[in-house]
């Protein structure tokens, strides 16, 4: 056949037939094709292909959500007796696995605000096994110094895996810091319209190899309309996301000057704790940010539920912008005191900005914020 689609085809199968016995056994003993899509999928392998060019490491690997990503990465590299060593910032999500799922398992995991630098690195130096961190964090977009705590868990033999679904490819390029892996949760920026569920682990040998045998018994792969869908959203990435950080920047600075606003959180304003080392480390300043209602709970609430071009919705990283409240629903699993501690306030707001005119964004604040 003369001709080639220029788009990558969906190939919407389970299973692969061959000709002959010999090959099926080469592909089981070799990797060498396809046998069965839960192992691997034509169109996963393409997306995975693009994400690992665009990380610069040797290999991405597919799944069907950000935390399938995140548990099959964290599993791969802990057993019985081993010790983490992460900051109270994590997801939500994350959080959930670390304090109620690998005790169950002997697994240890210690926390540190993630802005204490030296603290991190004093508890790095009793030994870990693992050094898990996210930058910028969800929801205060807090900027940590990747690079000196990567350098310090590699001097005592442990694995860093960062959690860089906040910056994007784009914004940000770990592989120059030493991480291990980087874990993206595929559903926000880089498939970027709010209609499906992946997520990657961008690495390379031997995590790699650990991470992807994991997913084969796990079963956490990513369908391939999903990897269609991420793969078709890598090509408009760097164009969504040069928006994304102009848009939120212009939102920052307006809601620094509203009256009705106590905090703004975002790592492009020179107010922001971490802002130098956002400009050390980064390219842009990403389409999320926080802020605080001059209100209690319910004030806040009220302010939510003016919001017209702005949907209250969870999850971030789409072309249309989105709020919540992260105590009802990103960070609902943690208790009142655990919320305390990672900064999580009843009036706090996570936003994630879109792609819209940023007048008509700024319009629907600023509407919604009447409400007090």
């Amino acid at each position: 056949m003369k001709g080639k689609p220029v788009i990558p085809p969906v190939y919407m199968t389970a299973t692969y037939k061959f000709d002959h016995s010999d090959d099926l056994i080469d592909v089981v003993q070799n990797h060498s094709g396809y046998i069965y899509s839960r192992w691997d999928n034509p169109s996963v392998v393409e997306v995975e292909k693009a994400l690992a060019d665009l990380e610069g490491y040797d290999r991405a690997i597919g799944f069907g959500s950000g935390m399938a990503a995140i548990t099959t990465a964290v599993m791969a590299h802990v057993k019985t007796g081993d010790r983490i060593v992460t900051t109270r910032e994590i997801y939500g999500g994350t959080f959930e696995l670390m304090d109620t799922i690998l005790p169950g398992l002997g697994v240890d995991t210690t926390y540190v605000n993630c802005w204490k630098t030296d603290q991190i690195l004093a508890e790095i130096d009793k030994g870990l096994t693992l050094l898990y961190l996210e930058s910028p964090t969800n929801p205060l977009l807090r900027v940590v110094d990747v690079p000196t705590l990567a350098g310090a868990a590699h001097d005592k033999g442990a694995v860093v895996l960062l959690d860089a679904t906040f910056a994007s490819p784009i914004n940000q390029h770990p592989v120059e810091w030493g991480v291990d892996a980087v874990i993206h949760s595929g559903t926000k920026y880089l498939g970027g319209h709010h209609d499906i569920t992946t997520g990657f682990v961008c690495c390379n040998a031997p995590c790699a190899d650990r991470i992807w045998q994991l997913r084969k018994v796990f079963g956490g792969v990513m369908d391939p309309m999903s990897a269609f869908l991420t793969h078709r959203g890598l090509q408009t990435l760097a164009l969504r996301i040069e928006k994304h950080n102009e848009n939120a920047m212009s939102i920052a600075r307006f809601l620094e000057r509203h009256p009705k606003i106590t905090a703004v959180h975002y790592p492009g304003l020179a107010s922001h704790p971490d802002h130098d080392i956002a400009r050390a480390r980064m390219s842009g300043f990403g389409g999320m940010l926080s802020f605080e209602v001059a209100s209690d709970f319910d004030g806040t609430k009220a302010v939510m539920d003016r919001l017209k071009t702005i949907k209250l919705a969870t999850s971030l990283g789409g072309v249309t912008s989105l709020a919540n409240q992260p105590m009802t629903n990103t960070h609902a699993a943690l208790s009142p005191e655990a919320r305390e501690k990672a900064g999580v306030s009843e009036s706090l707001v996570r936003l994630s900005v879109g792609i819209e005119a940023v007048q008509t964004i700024i319009d629907d604040l600023n509407q919604a914020l009447d409400a007090i």
